[in-house]
Order: structure tokens, then C-alpha cells, then sequence
């Protein structure tokens, strides 16, 4: 069972390997913020992953305990971890059309700072257990916050696809974690003991899952040019949805948070006549309300020169 573990592991590299290959395709041809995010978020994942299948093959061959192989490991997983912490909340918050608020920024920014200075503290003490735990206790508060912004953020997400791809992460992750605790906690809680043939599974398993539905929600979601650049509709946009030059202006307007009655001044337009335009808007696009429109279009805008 331990040779067909490690294969698992071996497996689920490969189809990570794949899924990031593809997001940096992906993200070569469209160049949208949130694609980015999406490619940091994968290899943060890859190296956790990378250093559970260093550790696994590292037992296989006899070399538990090793000094060598520990040093390896922890780098991996200490890479891996730090990279998630720092990336993932932009990743959510791109990925479903939210603006970080400076409160939230400034949190995350001491997030970082804190599990930076724990890893570098664990190189410095090895010995110090406490500093390890600080690092995978930040790792996984973030991956527990990121799944509470999705489970909030489902009712709010105007693209069917994006909407169907974030339920499907969210029962995948809830249904894997009891079992990766599990597959952990095997060593060290008892009643665990009799599934211990069962160690190594888990984690890989779900990190596989998790890699071939991110290549198909490439495929069918990032992997087409962006909705909005400098603030307006791409002729993309314009064209998927059937919008209208005078539609498009008054979404330009609205993505610069101007009121129905200031775009029908601008517009020369009579108030109504926004209104309807509006209306219209939402139709086309599916969203409800103007904070759905903001999402739909923000999650697919377009990189900033130079960024």
C-alpha cells in the first residue's frame, strides 16, 4: 500500500504540473488579473503537495529521520505554505469580483509578516515545535477563510460556470478535509490505528481531484479574453452579451460608481431611459442587481501595463 500511495502522489504532481502549465498558457494569451492569482495559487499547492511525496518516498526508501531529508521537506512545505498564505486571499477575492478592503489588506500583510517570521524563526530553532504549528495553524486559518468567502460569495456570482465551479470546490474541500485530518492524525490518535493502512491517500487523492477539475475550469472558464480593461468593456464583452454602444457606456459609468442620475446627465438621457438601459444590461449578462455586474466584470478584467 505504501508503493501505491507514492504513485498516488507521483499522480496528482503530474496533473498539478499540468493544471499550472495551463493557467500559464492561459494567462500568456489573456493577460486578466484574476488568471495570475489563479497560477500562484496553484503552485502553492504543488509544493505542499511536492513535499508530502519527497516525505513519502523518503520513507519508502528507509530514509526516515533522515537530517537531509527533513531540511528538504520542511523547505517544500514551508515554501508551499508561505505562497498560499501570501497569494490565496487575492485569488478569492479576484476570482469572484470583490476589491480587498485596506482593513483586509493590511491584515493579510500581517499574516504574512507573522508566518514569515515562524518559518525563519523554525530554521533558526528546529527543535521548537510551537513555530511549525504557528505556520500550519496560518495555513490552514487561510484556507478555512477562503472557503467562507466562497460559501458566502455563491449567491452573488452572476457566471453559471464560475458559480457551479465554486460549489463543486467548496463540497470537494469540505468532504476531503475530515480525511486529510485523519490521514495526519493516523500516528497519534488512537482509535485512528486501525486505518493506518490507509495513510498517504488522502492528501494526494484530493489534490488530484482538485488538479484535473481545475484544468477543465480552465478550459471552460478563464480561458477566453477579458470583459473590461482601464475601466470599460472589451469589445469581447460587448460581443458575448450583445451589448450596445450605448449600453456600454453607461456600464462604464457604473463601473465608475456614478448614480442613474448623474449617467443621464452625462448621456443627455432621461432617467427612465437609464433605467431601462440598465435593466436590459442585467438581462443580458444574468446578474441581479448592479453588485453582480461589478463581480461578473471584475473577475475577468485585464492586467494593468507593466503589471
Amino acid at each position: 500500500m505504501t508503493h501505491l500511495a507514492l504513485a498516488l502522489h507521483f499522480l496528482a504532481l503530474a496533473a498539478g504540473a499540468g493544471s499550472l502549465g495551463q493557467a500559464v498558457t492561459i494567462w500568456l494569451r489573456h493577460r486578466k488579473v484574476v488568471i495570475r492569482h489563479y497560477a500562484l495559487f496553484l503552485l502553492s499547492i504543488w509544493l505542499v503537495l511536492l513535499a508530502l511525496a519527497v516525505e513519502r518516498y523518503g520513507r519508502n526508501a528507509g530514509l526516515a529521520g533522515s537530517a537531509g531529508l527533513a531540511a528538504i521537506t520542511w523547505i517544500l512545505q514551508a515554501a508551499g505554505g508561505l505562497l498560499y498564505i501570501a497569494s490565496s486571499p487575492f485569488f478569492y477575492y479576484s476570482l469572484i469580483g470583490l476589491r480587498m478592503p485596506r482593513w483586509s489588506l493590511a491584515l493579510y500583510l500581517a499574516v504574512d509578516a507573522l508566518a514569515l517570521a515562524a518559518a525563519i524563526a523554525y530554521v533558526a530553532e528546529p527543535g521548537t515545535i510551537w513555530f511549525g504549528v504557528v505556520l500550519n495553524s496560518l495555513l490552514f486559518g487561510m484556507i478555512g477563510l477562503g472557503l467562507a468567502l466562497i460559501a458566502f460569495s455563491l449567491g452573488r456570482t452572476a457566471d453559471p460556470v464560475l458559480r457551479r465551479a465554486l460549489l463543486v470546490f467548496l463540497v470537494l474541500s469540505l468532504a476531503f478535509f475530515p480525511l486529510m485530518w485523519a490521514d495526519a492524525a493516523v500516528g497519534w490518535v488512537p482509535f485512528l490505528a486501525r486505518f493506518s493502512f490507509l495513510e498517504g491517500f488522502a492528501f494526494p487523492l484530493y489534490f488530484f481531484v482538485l488538479n484535473c477539475l481545475s484544468i477543465a475550469f480552465g478550459l471552460r472558464y478563464l480561458n477566453r479574453p477579458a470583459y473590461a480593461e482601464a475601466g470599460r468593456p472589451t469589445p469581447f464583452f460587448l460581443e458575448r452579451f450583445g451589448i450596445t454602444e450605448r449600453e456600454a457606456a453607461v456600464i462604464g459609468l457604473l463601473l465608475e460608481g456614478e448614480s442613474g442620475k448623474v449617467i443621464a446627465d452625462r448621456l443627455y438621457i432621461s432617467s427612465k431611459t437609464v433605467e431601462n438601459h440598465v435593466t436590459n444590461i442585467y438581462r443580458k449578462v444574468g446578474a441581479k442587481n448592479r453588485v453582480q455586474l461589478f463581480r461578473l466584470i471584475r473577475a475577468n478584467t485585464l492586467e494593468k501595463p507593466g503589471s
